[in-house]
């Protein structure tokens, strides 16, 4: 199939069929804003991926190319037969996998034991997710990022290439709007296009003078920039026999014309690129490969720890944490944030996959997953184990001494540096977590998506949030793409119910996360947050609470904020009604009132009291109230939150944790409790009133507007 691909790429005028698979299935056209439904084309399940399409562009260049346009006919063919070849080639990288799971049904049925996990671990089973896994980045993330990533070697560039990182990036850009503009300008309308007898390679083909003037930059620095980026002529890529051998394409995407002009197929993979490209030229310089590859751990470390204290404050996040016992050095963490009774650790590696794992080679697979995730993770275990040990010394990069706290919950991350394919997939079977009580299971990730958490989840507790359920639900919740999961949540909040044992989100998740990126990141009209889980509070009470708490470091409305971002729709009414009521009752007798949600299918609840004594006086009165409650529930977590009477903020919040044990004390005052609350005058006087019982899922008698269930119910 690949031998008939490339007979087809370089047949004369095929450089016309690409250009137009690269209309129907890399260009989204669209009037006015943006939206879910507009960025929802470029997922259709007809369409090349990115992968494919370079592979075309590969093949393509392994022969001479002709420029010449075909007849129609012939036109059409080409077109055809490219998806034909391409799905062909799709089913057959897809069988290892379907044979891999027949095989392990079959040796089930013959009473063997059959480790799940090992069937999706072949090297030759990895190859179709590593070929069509999604994106890790957006174009837009190549492109800010470059800047970044090369800044410290804008000298070498210069002086080896005659560019800088900044021109390459303002040539590079320039060019992906001029061909963006020139296909407006030139694609006839919809009722022509669906015809074969004309081309859009004109509007992907450009000059230097064009790029000059619209980077504003020098056409020689353009004519640099470009040439950087441009194929040999055809017939090159050699060397590309195979899906796993290195494809030209990737590495200089752009293809010149015999009158000196380029051509730009593809926009994301000249942006990529950009992004990666530089650093195998600098590394050729063997006097310069080892500064190259220190600024590159440099990068993602800095980038990390900057995008991470846009969330959580400068002050808590602190990168090159060296950890000592004694004269002894016991670890390094790259970026270390701590927040409230929390802690993120974060160890970067730049190791990418090799060509050898992307064919399908088991041993050289695991290798490369070791060499970058697992050695992160390894690292990030020493450094969480150091967080807990007392008489440690922790010391800034700067060298001043970091005071720690024992955290509550240490949540371990590894990040690389560049587009790792199928991340997620490899983690899932290869990855084995060492978790306690206090260690959460790893967040295997990348830099982008470091950028995207951080954009989207800008506060500490939304951050946090994500996170904990994030690697909690790692071993039931099955994804290809991280963005997808972060898409599912920001849209329907991340939760499977227990009664589920296995979920899978489906890569058009991410649709309207990668709508409101777009819309940031671009300066497009359009919806900058999903509509769903982020404002589903809107300007209620507990919308309130939550970002009132967003600003708060205190553990226990951090915990609190954290359960209230569970709940349920039903829950979220009956605690605003709540709230409103208590403050209102207040205000109105000047008396102490509370009520409380107990939680459906967990072990918790909520006290929300208010009470015009001093905080010092009331913070005690619900304190007993909630230890009270706990013991009644046999719960073995508790949150108590002091309301102010005048407008229902939180004033306070406590925090009871623990398994439940029998107290005999503290059993006759909950029973005393509860044979009070019963004589309540409101629940009295509605009592004599009607004979009826009062039901679990009848208002509480008490008055507070909730459930009994959920209020008084003992």
């Amino acid at each position: 199939m690949f031998d008939e691909l490339q007979v087809l790429c370089t047949s004369p005028g095929y450089i016309h069929a690409l250009a137009r698979i690269g209309v129907r299935d890399n260009m989204i056209s669209y009037t006015g804003a943006m939206t879910p439904e507009v960025m929802s084309a470029s997922y259709s399940r007809e369409r090349t991926i990115r992968t494919e399409y370079t592979t075309l562009i590969g093949l393509m260049l392994k022969g001479a190319i002709d420029f010449a346009q075909p007849s129609s006919e012939v036109l059409e063919r080409m077109i055809a037969r490219s998806y034909e070849l391409l799905q062909e080639l799709h089913d057959a990288l897809g069988r290892p996998m379907w044979q891999a799971i027949a095989d392990g049904f079959r040796r089930r049925q013959a009473g063997e034991q059959v480790d799940e996990a090992s069937i999706f671990t072949g090297g030759t089973v990895l190859r179709e997710p590593i070929f069509y896994g999604a994106e890790s980045a957006y174009s837009f993330q190549y492109a800010e990022l470059a800047l970044r990533k090369y800044g410290a070697d804008d000298g070498w560039l210069r002086a080896h290439r005659g560019f800088g990182i900044q021109d390459a990036h303002d040539v590079v850009v320039a060019a992906k709007d001029l061909c963006s503009r020139k296909l407006a300008e030139t694609l006839p309308g919809p009722a022509k296009r669906s015809s074969h007898d004309w081309s859009p390679l004109p509007g992907y083909t450009f000059s230097a003078e064009e790029a000059a003037a619209a980077a504003g930059v020098g056409t020689e620095v353009a004519a640099a920039v470009l040439d950087a980026f441009t194929a040999p002529t055809p017939p090159c890529n050699e060397g590309f026999a195979t899906l796993g051998d290195f494809n030209l394409a990737s590495a200089q995407p752009l293809i010149a014309t015999r009158d000196g002009r380029y051509v730009s197929l593809q926009a994301y993979g000249l942006l990529e690129a950009l992004y990666d490209s530089p650093f195998y030229w600098m590394v050729a310089d063997r006097a310069y490969r080892a500064t190259a590859s220190a600024h590159r751990g440099a990068f993602t470390e800095q980038f990390a720890a900057e995008r991470l204290a846009s969330v959580f404050g400068a002050g808590n996040v602190h990168r090159g944490v060296t950890v000592s016992r004694g004269s002894r050095t016991v670890t390094d963490i790259d970026v270390l944030v701590t927040f409230a009774d929390r802690a993120v650790v974060l160890q970067c590696k730049s190791k990418r996959l090799t060509l050898e794992a992307r064919r399908g080679n088991d041993l050289q697979l695991r290798d490369d997953f070791k060499k970058s995730v697992e050695d992160a993770y390894d690292q990030a275990l020493v450094s969480a184990d150091a967080l807990r040990e007392a008489g440690l010394r922790f010391e800034r990069a700067d060298g001043t001494g970091l005071r720690i706290a024992t955290p509550r919950m240490i949540y371990p991350v590894c990040v690389v540096a560049d587009h790792y394919p199928a991340l997620t997939v490899q983690a899932r079977q290869f990855l084995k977590p060492r978790i306690d009580e206090v260690i959460r299971p790893p967040l295997p990730t990348d830099v982008f998506m470091v950028d995207v958490l951080a954009e989207m989840l800008d506060t500490p507790l939304r951050f946090l949030s994500f996170l904990d359920r994030r690697v909690g639900m790692a071993d039931r919740v099955t994804m290809t793409n991280e963005y997808a999961v972060l898409g599912y949540h920001l849209s329907n909040n991340l939760w499977l119910d227990s009664g589920y044992s296995l979920g899978m989100i489906d890569d058009s998740c991410a649709i309207d996360l990668d709508t409101a990126m777009t819309v940031r990141r671009e300066g497009l009209v359009g919806r900058r947050t999903p509509a769903g889980f982020l404002d589903r509070f809107g300007t209620t009470l507990t919308g309130r609470i939550l970002r009132n708490i967003e600003q708060s470091d205190d553990p226990s409305l951090i915990e609190l904020g954290m359960m209230l971002l569970t709940l349920s729709g039903d829950t979220l009414t009956d605690l605003d009604a709540g709230l409103a009521q208590m403050a209102a009752r207040t205000r109105a007798d000047g008396l102490r009132h509370d009520f409380t949600l107990i939680f459906d299918g967990t072990s918790a609840g909520l006290t929300v009291h208010c009470n015009p004594a001093p905080n010092r006086e009331a913070l005690d009165a619900l304190r007993r109230h909630c230890e009270r409650r706990k013991y009644m529930q046999r719960a073995e977590q508790w949150h108590g939150l002091l309301i102010r009477q005048d407008d229902g903020m939180p004033k306070a919040g406590i925090e009871l944790r623990g398994k439940w044990t029998f107290d005999a004390a503290l059993n006759e005052d909950a029973r005393a409790y509860a044979e009070k609350a019963h004589l309540n005058p409101i629940r009295k006087r509605l009592a004599g009133a009607s004979a009826r019982k009062v039901g679990r899922n009848d208002p509480c008698p008490c008055g507070s507007g909730l459930k009994y269930k959920k209020c008084c119910l003992p």
